[in-house]
């Protein structure tokens, strides 16, 4: 804090005794300039008179220091302004809205000070430097006090939702276990209606992310899916890294979620279920959801993919239960088509285009804009790969190539 001359000083002493002593009528007028202008912090009586209390105790504490009876060394945060910034934390009220009343308190009682300061009958230069030296003691009083009332809104804010997942958290593994529950009782904690049509979402995210940012970047996301979606979610934290989320929706718009994270420069992946309804569907779509987040597991390191449907997988569904026997039955069904290289990969989508047109020969050259010969003749080869003609186990067949189109080299033969 800058040095005060002693005439400046004396000329603020006096001027912050005054205001004092009409504290009433600074705070009211402050009081109401900030609801007016800031309506989420006053919304009820109670919220109303925490903020006076807030903007009284922090009007004292500023004038004290101006005053001389308190060392600029001892000033902090009021309890009030302190029990204040916990409250807006607890009603998700945004820092930024606190922020800027502190900025409109400050405005108003530097108005008024400087106001007094000119009325005082001392020579213009003393007046000015009275006015500078306010203008520095009240940037360090709120700079300081500012940093405080932020830490004390984060702290309250981290245990408000680490207390408030776990409440809802439990009440998700309740409705999740396929036990009896209240409906009504699980509904009104989560605020979520159970009757609803949902689709299930789990969102995660690696390593790479810092630890401390993944939460809140995953609760980014979800409401970037949410906008896309058009809805309002529910969202629980199982765990540090990961959240689970169900979207109340009877479609599920997946070139809508896909453009939604598409611009997300994080790390972050996303699994859903198919859409299903009530409490027996809010607990489908979330295995579903499981579902398909193992097997995104499978191709994280070769081949990522931000999202993931149930609606993709198909019968890869069930690969969820033992992920690591999948790769060895692929193999063992394609035999060497199954090897991870150019010329077995274009193999393997000739006989996909085949077998999923209905074995048409015309289709399939269609599709792949080649000739029936071609066509033909990668067939012919495919089935010298495999070893085996490509009708016996074709079901098999088809679970194996979409395995290889979906999880690529998690499934597929290095090769050299």
């Amino acid at each position: 804090m800058l040095p005060v001359t002693s005439t400046a000083a004396a000329t603020l002493a006096k001027v912050a005794d005054s205001v004092l002593a009409e504290l009433a009528l600074l705070c009211a007028r402050i009081v109401e300039e900030i609801a007016e202008a800031v309506p989420v912090l006053a919304p009820d009586a109670q919220a109303g008179e925490l903020l006076e209390s807030s903007v009284r105790e922090n009007l004292v504490a500023a004038l004290g220091v101006l005053s001389g009876a308190t060392r600029p060394a001892d000033v902090g945060a009021p309890p009030a302004a302190l029990e204040f910034a916990r409250r807006l934390a607890q009603r998700r009220v945004p820092i930024t809205a606190m922020l800027r009343a502190y900025r409109l308190g400050q405005a108003s009682f530097q108005q008024e000070m400087i106001a007094r300061i000119a009325a005082e009958p001392v020579a213009t230069a003393e007046i000015s430097a009275a006015a500078t030296d306010l203008s520095q003691v009240a940037f360090t009083y709120i700079d300081k006090i500012s940093e405080e009332v932020v830490e004390a809104y984060q702290a309250e804010r981290d245990t408000w939702l680490r207390h408030r997942n776990a409440a809802r958290l439990a009440k998700v593994q309740a409705a999740l276990s396929g036990k009896p529950v209240d409906i009504a009782d699980v509904e009104k904690t989560l605020g979520y209606a159970l009757s609803d049509r949902h689709v299930g979402a789990v969102l995660w995210c690696g390593p790479e992310l810092d630890e401390s940012a993944r939460l809140t970047t995953l609760e980014r996301h979800a409401a970037l899916l949410a906008n896309a979606l058009g809805t309002t979610p529910l969202v629980v934290a199982p765990d540090a890294s990961t959240v689970w989320a169900w979207f109340p929706t009877s479609t599920l718009d997946l070139d809508a979620v896909s453009a939604a994270l598409a611009s997300s420069p994080d790390p972050v992946r996303v699994a859903l279920g198919d859409p299903a309804s009530g409490l027996a569907g809010f607990r489908t779509t979330h295995q579903q959801a499981r579902q398909a987040e193992a097997v995104a597991q499978m191709t994280e390191r070769t081949q990522p993919r931000p999202v993931t449907a149930a609606a993709q997988l198909g019968p890869l569904a069930l690969v969820a239960a033992d992920p690591s026997a999948v790769a060895g039955w692929v193999q063992a069904v394609l035999g060497a088509l199954a090897d991870d290289d150019e010329g077995h990969r274009r193999m393997r989508e000739t006989v996909w285009a085949y077998l999923s047109s209905g074995s048409s020969l015309m289709v399939a050259a269609q599709e792949l804009h080649l000739h029936k010969n071609t066509i033909q003749y990668r067939l012919r080869k495919a089935e010298q790969e495999r070893g085996r003609p490509l009708s016996e186990g074709r079901i098999d067949v088809e679970v194996a190539l979409l395995a290889c189109r979906l999880l690529g080299p998690a499934v597929l033969r290095p090769v050299g």
